[in-house]
């Protein structure tokens, strides 16, 4: 319990970071970048994840907004405290995801969404959850911040909600509450 409190202590100090950096942005899209990312569901499961993105080659406008996309392919440890069999399940995922900067691309904020695909090592159980297939899809949404010179810098809050589409029963879904940081480099 103690290492969640480090983590999102860590990820609210960069937030209050990202008040301060707001000056000149550019208003284009960032390149590759790097990610990590705790989760927290409802039961004591917690989400522990790391991953990459790479920018699609694609912009367009609506709205007085930016709108972009990437590919993101992560990995994850789902720590299961009301474990039944095993205490934890590994999961890799890859989503397609649409990123939304407002005025015209120069906000520092953005609004996130995606759904993707994702496989887990076993089926995960819980005292209160028994998901009936390994491979499930993951869709999420999200509220970001982007900062520092060339807009390297970004932290996110999204909600986020695997289950298996109901292509078998039983299927509860799970759903998390995340914090990300992601680091991107060039353009």
């Amino acid at each position: 319990m103690h290492n969640k409190n480090y983590v999102v202590a860590a990820l609210l100090a960069l937030a209050t970071l990202a008040g301060s950096a707001h000056a000149q942005q550019s208003p284009t899209a960032p390149g590759y970048g790097l990610h990590v990312q705790y989760g927290s569901a409802e039961h004591g499961t917690d989400s522990y994840t790391i991953g990459v993105t790479k920018p699609w080659d694609w912009q367009t406008g609506l709205w007085g907004t930016q709108v972009t996309g990437y590919w993101d392919l992560y990995g994850s440890r789902w720590q299961i405290d009301q474990r039944l069999d095993r205490d934890h399940t590994w999961l890799i995922g890859l989503t397609p995801a649409f990123r939304v900067r407002f005025d015209e691309g120069r906000s520092p904020w953005f609004l996130d969404a995606g759904i993707g695909i994702t496989a887990t090592d076993h089926l995960y159980h819980t005292q209160n959850k028994k998901f009936s297939t390994a491979f499930n899809f993951s869709d999420h949404l999200g509220v970001g911040y982007s900062f520092g010179a060339a807009r390297e810098h970004e932290i996110q809050l999204r909600l986020n909600h695997l289950s298996n589409a109901s292509i078998k029963k039983p299927n509860p879904g799970e759903n998390f509450v995340q914090v990300r940081y992601a680091y991107h480099f060039g353009s």
